[in-house]
């Protein structure tokens, strides 16, 4: 059984909707196999300063802030948004990609961090420097993961990785995916609560049984 979270780094609802995987990949306690993939939500000729978004991030945090209950910071909101700062899904996607080669079973926990860094701390994700001081947490090794996130090989896998939740039809996020190893189920898309989580992965597996 594995559970595939489709998410992108520059979403506020997946900023929202982390921790709440966070939380089921902890309660299934080794029982379930957890993945996590990057949908490309702001990618080539989308990409924009993050100003453009300003009014609309403006009005939809305060949503997010009291359906999810994640906090945006002042140096998100007051700093980096009005900015001419570019919004780019791909290299903290890369990063993601290459965490993974090192530490699969933490690359969520690595995902919520870069969305804190993000939407709490105000610190771009276009900066190597960015990188260098995520991983420190996790002991790897700086120079080589900096190296890899420049490296064409993991653009190219990230690339295909769009491509592949593209084929999915999911042009929304968050989302999930639960593989139960004959069929891929819809159990998530949007915010939603744990509970509400966990009671359609029942319903999943239970139906499942029955093919």
């Amino acid at each position: 059984m594995r559970f595939i979270y489709v998410y992108d780094p520059l979403c506020g609802w997946c900023y929202g909707f982390t921790p709440v995987v966070l939380q089921l990949q902890q309660q299934s306690n080794g029982t379930m196999e957890f993945d996590i993939l990057s949908g490309g939500m702001i990618t080539g000729d989308n990409r924009h300063p993050f100003s453009s978004m300003a009014a609309y991030i403006q009005r939809e945090h305060t949503n997010v802030e009291e359906m999810t209950g994640v906090k945006f910071g002042e140096a998100f909101l007051r700093k980096l948004l009005p900015s001419a700062e570019i919004m780019d899904s791909e290299k903290p996607s890369v990063a993601l990609n290459v965490f993974k080669q090192y530490q699969p079973e933490n690359a969520i926990s690595f995902a919520h961090d870069m969305q804190v860094t993000l939407n709490y701390d105000g610190v771009s994700l276009n900066s190597d420097d960015t990188y260098r001081k995520l991983i420190r947490k996790f002991g790897l090794p700086e120079d080589e993961f900096i190296s890899r996130l420049h490296d064409e090989h993991y653009r190219y896998e990230t690339q295909q990785e769009f491509q592949l939740i593209q084929n999915w039809g999911i042009t929304g996020f968050p989302a999930a995916i639960l593989d139960t190893g004959k069929q891929l189920y819809l159990c998530a898309r949007g915010f939603t609560t744990l509970e509400r989580l966990q009671e359609t992965i029942d319903n999943i597996i239970q139906e499942s049984k029955s093919i």
